[in-house]
């Protein structure tokens, strides 16, 4: 049950970032629009990879309650509580949100540049 759910939840996130308004003819990296739709933080290409399997599956659509990726005042309040207690979030899990978030190969500093591309504007 478990995998089908991931399996399904890896489908909706391939299929939302599909879905963008980007002409097929831009030649555009499509992790570029995305990027620059969260605010100033970018991620590098393998973390835009990372954050595409794991991060999107919640943060595209507030699953569980996840924040939105970049939306400012979902982030504001967690932002404020300090960086720190982000990435033990993070890490160890909360709420609903899984250890890792789902990413497995993720290290810290990984996880770190992910929740300031989410966080965008709000930090």
């Amino acid at each position: 049950m478990l995998r089908s759910s991931l399996i399904l939840g890896s489908l909706l996130a391939v299929a939302l970032y599909g879905c963008g308004d980007q002409p097929a003819d831009s030649g555009d990296d499509p992790t570029s629009a995305l990027q620059s739709s969260a605010g100033p933080d970018r991620l590098s290409e393998a973390q835009m990879q990372q954050w595409l399997r794991s991060c999107a599956l919640c943060h595209v659509t507030g699953v569980g309650g996840a924040p939105l990726v970049g939306n400012v005042e979902q982030w504001q309040e967690r932002v404020e509580q300090g960086r720190e207690l982000l990435l033990a979030h993070t890490i160890e899990g909360f709420n609903a949100m899984p250890p890792l978030g789902y990413c497995m190969s993720c290290e810290r500093e990984d996880f770190s540049a992910m929740i300031d591309f989410m966080a965008g504007d709000a930090q």
